[in-house]
């Protein structure tokens, strides 16, 4: 299926390619397309279901949703992934390994809920409580889902601030997709896959992060030794609350992958 894109800068060198977390659309990114060099070229789209991009005809899977953001890449592209978006980007890269030069992950791992051997992500029942209000009340849950991403200290109510306008800027996401992608982020598990997917892969986690504890950095370093990764100030979207410190670590990556 075709996705909904905005192509925030038509630059002429490194072609970056944005998705959007759980429950967001394509206007998350915004506020970054203004601070990014200007021969960047940077588009951001929209999952399914979320922002304008329809609902697909068939299953909601990490696959399909893979498979439909792979159909929108301009080739060959960096992908940058936050939060579900990221595990969206590692199935993609997975599978159209030809058409990813580089991926970016964002508060993002290849496991989002915590385990016995994964303690740095969320608990499952914090999402179980989530999929059952969405049914019921979603602008609700997206907004109680905000707000636990982003903490209760000052900075936190900061950024929700900032990203409670952009959630709903295109209305309410579809209810099927919200569901479906908290079951996503509950069931997915992709560490197997992460030491075999051959592109260059940044991870950006957030110091104060309330859903990836930044201890995952030593998991993450175990799975895959030659990765970056960059822990800096912010919570859940630091690109958000930190965006000086989060080009910082996303500019220097770009660079040197295009040497």
């Amino acid at each position: 299926m075709t996705l909904h894109k905005t192509t925030l800068n038509a630059g002429t060198t490194t072609s970056l390619t944005a998705i959007h977390g759980w429950g967001f659309n394509r206007a998350v990114w915004d506020e970054l397309d203004d601070q990014l060099k200007s021969d960047y070229a940077f588009d951001a789209i929209d999952l399914p279901g979320f922002g304008q991009s329809p609902m697909p005809a068939g299953e909601y899977t990490l696959a399909a949703l893979a498979d439909s953001v792979a159909e929108s890449l301009p080739s060959p592209s960096v992908l940058m992934g936050w939060s579900l978006g990221g595990l969206v980007a590692l199935e993609a890269a997975h599978r159209y390994p030809e058409r990813i030069h580089a991926l970016v992950m964002v508060a993002s791992a290849p496991r989002f809920t915590e385990a016995w051997d994964w303690p740095h992500g969320v608990a499952s029942n914090v999402l179980e409580t989530f999929s059952k209000t969405v049914i019921e009340d979603p602008r609700s849950a997206l907004s109680r889902f905000l707000i636990l991403q982003a903490g209760q200290t000052d900075l936190g109510r900061a950024t929700v601030k900032k990203l409670k306008p952009l959630l709903f800027r295109h209305g309410l996401p579809d209810r099927k997709a919200l569901g479906a992608g908290l079951a996503l982020l509950r069931e997915t598990d992709l560490r197997p896959m992460l030491g075999a997917i051959r592109c260059p892969i940044l991870f950006i986690l957030g110091a104060r992060d309330n859903l990836l504890s930044p201890s995952v950095e030593m998991d993450l370093r175990r799975l895959r030794p030659d990765c970056r990764v960059a822990v800096i100030a912010g919570a859940h979207a630091p690109f958000i609350s930190h965006p000086t410190e989060f080009l910082g670590a996303l500019n220097p990556f770009l660079q040197d992958i295009h040497r």
